[in-house]
């Protein structure tokens, strides 16, 4: 119990917030930033990100969105160009208004690898007991092909290019990163 109450000063001595709740009060919580708008991080039990991927992602988000389930050679790609196996599982793909260029789960992956690290990524993907739940995250896709921020939406099958404002990529659902939820989604 000393070590337990150790990670925790060790935390918010770092900056962080430490939550304790009921499984219930921490599903409010969630749930309660996505339709605020509130940017956060949650690191929960698997319990309560199913729960909240079961609530969140809907059949009919994921037909908006354009998500889907990323192809085993992209997969394949990640783990031999990334060095990161069963990081992602699925993601939209927007395409870059600049130049065309599609950002996919490859180019999610690459632009966490840049913006983090790669033992920041690995760290989570590590995690045996926690999932991490991103809420409206704040970074922008960036096209690695030409540098610009993407700022259309997703692109759907059967269509060329969908057009919207500056959208966040959606992603996840592996054991340890559940993916992202954003607001006005709900």
């Amino acid at each position: 119990m000393e070590r337990k109450f150790a990670t925790v000063d060790e935390a918010v001595g770092g900056g962080d917030c430490v939550i304790a709740a009921s499984d219930d009060a921490m599903l409010n919580l969630i749930k309660g930033a996505v339709e605020a708008g509130i940017s956060a991080t949650f690191y929960v039990p698997r319990g309560i990100a199913e729960a909240v991927m079961s609530w969140y992602w809907t059949p009919e988000r994921i037909k908006e969105l354009g998500v889907e389930v990323v192809s085993p050679d992209e997969l394949s790609r990640i783990e031999k160009e990334l060095g990161f196996k069963d990081v992602i599982h699925f993601a939209n793909r927007t395409p870059c208004e600049n130049c065309g260029h599609v950002y996919g789960a490859f180019e999610f992956v690459e632009q966490g690898i840049r913006a983090h690290g790669r033992e920041a990524v690995a760290s989570v993907l590590d995690m045996k007991t926690a999932v991490l739940i991103r809420v409206n995250p704040s970074e922008v896709s960036i096209c690695p092909n030409c540098g610009q921020r993407i700022t259309r939406g997703a692109l759907k099958l059967g269509e060329r290019i969908v057009g919207g404002t500056e959208v966040p990529h959606h992603y996840g659902g592996t054991s340890a990163y559940a993916g992202c939820c954003t607001g006005g989604q709900v």
